[in-house]
């Protein structure tokens, strides 16, 4: 993905120009005539906050300008970012379902490793139907020559940075929180995703909606299973 400016996301060549160390000066967008990124001189936490606001240029920046300004590795920060994701859905589980490793950890070491394994087995699935099914969505909203094989990849990465707000997974296992608080951080993590797949596509808002819904609703559907497989299990 190369530079783009953050207000109507059109290819820029560069972001700024700089005449001496710590003396640069921002470039103007050739369509739009704006600034192209005007985050490259704020705080990171004016970042945070329009994100958390939704605001597509905080996601343009996050998505397209950040990586070539910091010159991070793609790839590694990629499966990092994979990783997390899983970790932290494993967290939401024990956090709708704290009995079922207390109860494995009564009994033996063993049958904890056993758990665990089933458990992150389950979200792999669950994962792997999630994106699956969101990519075919966005395959069946654009233009197939629009949802190449690179551009697969952009949609994944971008939801996946997008899904940002499940670290408070983490939080919940520290202090009790209601269960319904799971639930307000998967409607905030869906729009959050809706937001990224309308910057990397293009999309209108109602089919970057639609996609985030249907992909969401299959990785639902794919967890309800397996509670109720496991419910019949324990009573057979």
């Amino acid at each position: 993905m190369g530079l783009h400016c953050v207000n109507c996301g059109s290819p820029v060549i560069a972001l700024y120009i700089q005449y001496s160390p710590g003396n640069i000066r921002l470039t103007k967008c050739v369509k739009c005539k704006a600034v192209a990124d005007e985050y490259i001189e704020c705080e990171m936490m004016i970042l945070l906050i329009d994100l958390i606001l939704h605001k597509t240029k905080a996601y343009r920046h996050l998505f397209f300008n950040m990586p070539h300004l910091n010159k991070y590795e793609l790839q590694g920060l990629v499966w990092k970012a994979a990783s997390l994701f899983l970790l932290l859905d494993a967290c939401r589980q024990l956090v709708l379902d704290p009995s079922k490793m207390h109860s494995e950890l009564s009994r033996s070491p063993a049958s904890l490793m056993v758990a665990i394994g089933k458990l992150m087995c389950s979200i792999v699935l669950s994962n792997v139907v999630f994106f699956s099914t969101l990519l075919l969505a966005t395959m069946s909203f654009r233009n197939k020559q629009e949802t190449s094989e690179t551009r697969h990849t952009e949609i994944c990465m971008a939801v996946l940075f997008s899904s940002y707000f499940k670290i408070f997974m983490t939080v919940m296992m520290v202090w009790e929180f209601p269960s319904s608080a799971v639930f307000i951080i998967d409607v905030f993590v869906l729009s959050s995703n809706a937001v990224a797949v309308n910057v990397v596509t293009n999309a209108t808002t109602f089919e970057s909606v639609g996609v985030s819904f249907i992909g969401h609703f299959a990785k639902f559907l794919i967890d309800y299973m397996n509670c109720n497989n496991e419910l019949l299990r324990m009573h057979l």
